[in-house]
């Protein structure tokens, strides 16, 4: 991820969305007054992703920049199953509290082994690590939690998949959350990739709209400040420069 906002940003403009509509304010005042971390409860807090996230000043008096790191916090939630046999696989690994081993799926739920051999064959040599990690960090070996969730997101570039959408769930989802909380107990560094990152953002933000909750302004500001950074291109301007418009 770039560390700093690109140069348009040198007039402090902050852009958040409102009711679907972009609304632009030059109040520095506002970016500076953000708390490096939000106010949330201690039993809450291992349920968030937190992001640093670099806010650069222009300070027009010193004709310099000036940086401050404040911590985008992703609240976490969990995919609900549809349907009896995700039901079925997802209850029973919540009632291990486990993460979701594919590879105990297929041997404690025959049948479902041979479909899922079908669709899976591809991507069976990283199935198995992300087995052998989870395995290992059940085990004590705690550092094995983040290797399984960085194999998590390259699953992600496979999924939706047969097996997630009629047999297990959106198992993905479901071991990012596990292992990030996980992680967060254990304090074990980690980061996510921006990709990852910003389906986080976007799945909190479907939650939130589906729920009728409010998004705080804090929330706002700052993942609108990563995604600025993460991805400071839009497909149109991508395109643009790909064709040499």
């Amino acid at each position: 991820m770039a560390d700093l906002v690109s140069r348009r940003m040198m007039k402090n403009l902050l852009t958040k969305r409102a009711g679907g509509s972009r609304v632009v304010t030059e109040n520095v005042a506002v970016l500076k007054a953000l708390e490096t971390v939000p106010k949330i409860a201690s039993i809450e807090s291992d349920n968030y992703y937190k992001e640093p996230v670099t806010i650069e000043y222009y300070i027009p008096k010193e004709s310099r920049f000036a940086y401050q790191v404040k911590y985008l916090y992703i609240p976490l939630y969990d995919p609900e199953p549809r349907g009896d046999n995700q039901t079925l696989v997802m209850n029973h690994f919540k009632e291990l509290g486990e993460p979701v081993d594919l590879m105990k799926v297929m041997d404690e739920f025959p049948q479902f082994l041979v479909k899922m051999l079908d669709y899976l064959s591809p991507q069976m040599a990283i199935i198995e690590n992300l087995s052998r990690n989870i395995q290992d960090g059940l085990g004590g070996e705690h550092v094995a939690f983040r290797r399984a969730l960085y194999t998590c997101e390259v699953l992600r570039k496979f999924e939706p998949s047969i097996v997630s959408l009629e047999l297990v769930g959106d198992y993905n989802t479901y071991n990012i959350n596990w292992f990030v909380r996980k992680l967060n107990a254990l304090q074990i560094d980690f980061s996510l990739e921006d990709p990852t990152v910003e389906f986080l953002i976007h799945r909190y933000r479907q939650m939130a709209e589906e729920k009728g909750e409010i998004i705080p302004e804090r929330f706002e500001i700052l993942s609108q400040i990563y995604l600025d950074q993460a991805f400071p291109m839009t497909d149109e301007e991508y395109s643009d420069l790909v064709s040499g418009n």
